[in-house]
């Protein structure tokens, strides 16, 4: 395959036309939004993406290249949306290398390389140095579920980098839709710890609260009281401060593991050690609750399981804390059956296609995440259908209260 790379008098053509081309290599939830995004918001830009499992399909405003080089040809910005660990590994792997001699071989000299992949510090440099093109970092703060929204209206937009005109470049894009208060300029090594550190603290308050629920549980408390107090401290806030049986999702231990690592790189192992505390109490925090599921089942007792994505309204059981918990029941002796609204199969789990099919003389209802759709659920029903005495285990006050009406039922994190 030929590549032809640019070979204009003006270096800069690209980065100041006021009809950019963007591409966007790597088409998942992170490449689909802001390539959505870009389309709609970039005054006259023309945004290519390629993904090889969605050569030739319809992307709407967006165009799909069947191949890298057709995508980044004549890009001025291309913005990298791969899984950050490709092959299970990162820049150094081969995964990456092949990318990035592909895009030094295909892509405009001229061209900038946006990264939205959750690398390490460090990686960026490398990066440079290995396609010969100027990085940028700008790492996405998105949630699944809401990335498009998340992208439209963040909380802020790092842009990374050491080159001031390419930094410039990526800026002028977000300031399409993104007032500049929003907007921090910082060097590419910074812009990446401060993504791991960002996911870091939401991982760290998650397994915090859990902590407190555990004491709460034992002593008699009502962990929805504590975070309350604790949140109305402006320094503190409330956001993340829920209890649950413990994060999950593709991000965050992911990014909480690479800053351990990172860590004890740069010979920092109490750094790392810190932590990875965070890690070993929300892998407690799941052991914690499948104990308490399965003494109230007794020996050989069903157990249904309501909702099993890791979060409400996805249907992502990438290290769900739900799915590790009817796994773990599996392994002790209990027959489990599954229900998730958005979830249709997962690996070792039967799955039921009705909250009714799930609860059939199970001795155990347990209510795994914040779907509405369990909070809607005739419970009075349910506990016909349900083995005779059965109990129920919820992971909100807001859907306990309403299973306790008809089931004796135990609330994560303290009283009813």
């Amino acid at each position: 395959m030929s590549c032809e790379k640019s070979s204009t008098e003006n270096p800069m053509a690209y980065l100041f036309s006021s009809m950019p081309r963007i591409a966007i290599i790597g088409y998942g939830v992170v490449g689909q939004a802001i390539g959505a995004v870009l389309a709609a918001k970039v005054k006259g830009a023309r945004v290519t993406a390629y993904d090889p499992v969605k050569a030739s399909q319809s992307l709407g405003r967006v165009r799909s290249a069947d191949s890298l080089a057709a995508a980044v040809k004549g890009a001025s910005h291309i913005f990298i949306c791969v899984p950050s660990y490709l092959e299970g590994k990162g820049i150094e792997g081969s995964a990456w290398r092949r990318l990035a001699k592909e895009l030094d071989r295909c892509s405009a000299l001229d061209a900038v390389i946006v990264i939205k992949s959750t690398l390490v510090p460090g990686d960026a440099s490398r990066l440079e140095a290995l396609t010969n093109r100027r990085v940028v970092v700008c790492p996405e703060f998105m949630a699944e579920g809401t990335a498009e929204r998340d992208i439209l209206k963040p909380h802020r937009v790092l842009v990374g980098g050491q080159d001031k005109d390419a930094v410039d470049s990526v800026i002028r894009l977000y300031r399409h839709w993104v007032p500049a208060s929003r907007i921090i300029r910082m060097d590419a090594w910074s812009a990446q710890l401060a993504k791991l550190f960002a996911n870091a603290m939401l991982a760290q308050r998650v397994s915090s609260i859990n902590s407190m629920a555990s004491l709460c549980e034992l002593g008699g408390g009502d962990v929805r009281a504590v975070s309350k107090a604790a949140g109305m401290d402006p320094r503190i806030g409330s956001m993340y401060l829920q209890s649950s049986v413990g994060f999950g999702g593709s991000c965050l231990e992911k990014d909480v593991r690479l800053l351990c690592a990172l860590a004890q790189c740069m010979g920092l192992p109490e750094v790392a050690r810190y932590w990875h505390a965070v890690i070993s109490q929300n892998d407690e925090q799941v052991r914690r609750v499948t104990r308490q599921i399965s003494k109230m089942a007794g020996k050989g007792g069903r157990v249904a399981v309501l909702g099993l994505a890791f979060k409400p309204g996805v249907a992502d059981v990438r290290n769900s804390a739900p799915l590790r918990i009817a796994e773990g029941l599996a392994e002790l002796g209990h027959p489990v059956v599954a229900h998730d609204p958005k979830v249709k199969v997962a690996k070792g789990v039967r799955m039921a296609s009705t909250p009714s099919v799930a609860v059939r003389d199970a001795a155990v209802v347990v209510v795994l995440n914040d779907e509405p759709v369990y909070r809607a659920l005739d419970w009075r029903r349910i506990a016909r259908i349900a083995a005779p005495g059965a109990k129920a285990y919820a992971c909100s006050a807001e859907i306990g209260r309403a299973v306790a009406t008809q089931m004796e039922t135990t609330i994560l994190g303290g009283a009813a």
